[in-house]
């Protein structure tokens, strides 16, 4: 560990304030050694949690060495793994603030190409604890929502899990008396429509399908490889194909990407009975606030639902 790095931490938890002037000290040091040390980051993390005074500044310098540490300087590269995700479930175990812990977490889904399902359900359990301990959801909890749902690192990529709905439905049954942002029943509705009826169009590249086109990218014919396919007799008729028909190999590979997407986005479309389940469960015997009525009036407009039971709780509730 770098030993000015720590002196500095050291001396900040004690004051309980880190302003401008600390933010750049510290990232002078922390960016100043070859490699980050996994003794920096813990510290910054118990740092964040003992200052109660932090500057504006903090928030984007400890997201950043975090991001910096887990995602990129870690192998595998890019992405979150199984011991990634046990160390960072581990080390940002305790309380979180907003603007630190919880902000570093959400890089880490957003920066990475891929992270663990547990990974995710823990840093949505941070949101929500954070979000329902306020008490209400205000313009940056949608934020922060968003940002977290649309992640491309996690399990549903841009699309929204029905974990991510199940929190969005806890989150509303604790916040129901709040002063809440007036943009928090739109998103509310179409991020659990989307989990309901919709599929997401994007999908990660492996770990191992990335080293492997990387791989592929590095490599370099020498000499005797060039003059070795010289030798062998010239595709006349792949070359033929190629010219007379110049995109048809990549015309269709996309056909077949965009019928295998019309499918899923039709079996995704129609609300199953185990969904519909789902649904009334989360409603509740309790009247329902301004999200799940938005909810409503949406997958009524979307597509009438053919299942009895939902369709006829929906009319009640509307």
């Amino acid at each position: 560990m770098n030993v000015t790095f720590a002196d500095l931490v050291g001396r900040l938890k004690s004051a309980g304030r880190v302003g401008a002037d600390d933010v750049l000290a510290m990232r002078r040091e922390f960016y100043g050694a070859p490699q980050i040390a996994t003794e920096d980051i813990e510290a910054l993390v118990a740092l964040d949690q003992a200052a109660p005074d932090r500057g504006p500044d903090w928030g984007d310098f400890f997201a950043g060495a975090v991001v910096d540490f887990v995602v990129r300087q870690q192998d595998p590269a890019d992405y979150v793994d199984g011991a990634k995700a046990t160390w960072v479930m581990g080390v940002f175990a305790g309380a979180l603030t907003r603007d630190g812990g919880v902000e570093a977490l959400i890089r880490v889904v957003e920066t990475a190409n891929e992270v663990p399902s547990d990974l995710a359900l823990f840093i949505l359990g941070k949101i929500k604890a954070a979000i329902a301990a306020a008490g209400k959801v205000d313009a940056d909890s949608v934020a922060l929502l968003k940002r977290f749902v649309f992640a491309g690192g996690g399990p549903g990529n841009v699309g929204v899990t029905r974990d991510e709905a199940d929190a969005l439905f806890d989150i509303s049954d604790a916040c129901k008396a709040g002063s809440n942002d007036a943009t928090w029943p739109d998103f509310f509705a179409k991020a659990v429509a989307d989990s309901l009826t919709a599929v997401s169009p994007f999908k990660v590249e492996s770990p191992e399908d990335a080293l492997r086109d990387e791989a592929w990218l590095n490599k370099r014919e020498g000499a005797g490889d060039f003059l070795a396919g010289m030798a062998r007799a010239p595709d006349v008729r792949g070359a033929m194909h190629d010219i007379l028909h110049p995109f048809s190999d990549e015309a269709d590979e996309w056909k077949k990407a965009a019928a295998e997407m019309d499918v899923a986005e039709a079996e995704a479309a129609a609300i199953t009975e185990e969904e519909a389940e789902w649904l009334i469960g989360r409603f509740g015997g309790v009247g329902l606030g301004e999200p799940e009525q938005r909810l409503i009036q949406l997958l009524k407009s979307l597509s009438p639902p053919s299942i009895e039971r939902l369709s006829e709780i929906m009319d009640r509730a509307a």
